[in-house]
């Protein structure tokens, strides 16, 4: 574990994430946001992580909660770790109003510094949270934490795409086009899967979810066209039955100890 000082160029990029999400989190209300049912991007995470009563779980950038709703459902001790206090303020009251009696331990700390003890957690789960955090520093983190033949499961952006690559770079926040997300984030590249490699036995790129044209079809028409979306999905279900899947926005990063 790396000391407060050692990490100390990583403040600036904390501050960023944390003021963003903060805000963010105040528009949030709990009182209205009950559990639900696992939307596809969670179903996808939990189905690889293979959680079930009792595992030691933690939550990486809960965010507002609906993992950790959902792992506490299934039984799991569950850990829910944010940069953003408010955003952990979220998913406590939602645990709180909505949990069913069920309670959860709440930390705010960077993902590169999380000071949590050495191979307490049997699962690490996260979705869009890898390609917001310094990874050369996180990997070994993760790894210190996760037990032996423990897996860690994360819902992420890919940067495999040379084409959404150049969308995002060039044509995002411009036109009239809206650019979601942090200063700080970026979709997954081949650097970031060699950092994970360094601190894993094993890691691999599985691609349950397809989604190519479905950008398209939020960023330029925002949902509007009912018959453009059907096109969209369409389309991503085709490329979904190819090699060609591997292209995806959306890929899930699964790596064991």
């Amino acid at each position: 574990m790396q000391s407060g000082e050692e990490l100390g160029y990583l403040r600036p990029r904390w501050n960023r994430e944390r003021a963003f999400h903060d805000a963010l989190a105040e528009t949030l209300d709990p009182t209205t946001m009950p559990a639900t049912a696992p939307v596809i991007y969670d179903a996808a995470v939990l189905a690889a992580a293979d959680i079930g009563e009792g595992t030691r779980v933690l939550d990486l950038g809960c965010g507002q909660g609906d993992l950790t709703l959902t792992l506490l459902e299934r039984g799991a001790i569950v850990t829910a770790l944010d940069l953003s206090p408010r955003m952990l303020q979220v998913t406590s009251k939602r645990v709180e109003l909505h949990g069913r009696g069920r309670q959860a331990r709440f930390v705010a700390a960077p993902v590169e510094q999380t000071e949590l003890p050495s191979e307490s957690f049997d699962a690490i789960v996260g979705r869009w949270i890898l390609h917001h955090v310094d990874l050369g520093v996180a990997t070994g983190e993760l790894a210190r934490i996760l037990a032996p033949l423990g897996r860690a499961v994360f819902l992420e952006n890919s940067g495999a795409n040379p084409v959404l690559n150049f969308a995002r770079d060039h044509i995002a926040g411009r036109f009239g086009i809206p650019r979601f997300g942090t200063r700080d984030e970026r979709p997954m590249i081949a650097e970031d899967w060699r950092e994970l490699e360094t601190s894993f036995s094993s890691v691999r790129a599985e691609f349950p979810i397809t989604e190519v044209f479905e950008l398209l079809n939020r960023q330029v028409f925002r949902y509007r066209s009912r018959s453009i979306a059907a096109a969209c999905r369409e389309l991503d279900r085709m490329i979904g039955r190819t090699r060609w899947t591997r292209y995806s926005y959306r890929v899930l990063v699964v790596a064991e100890k």
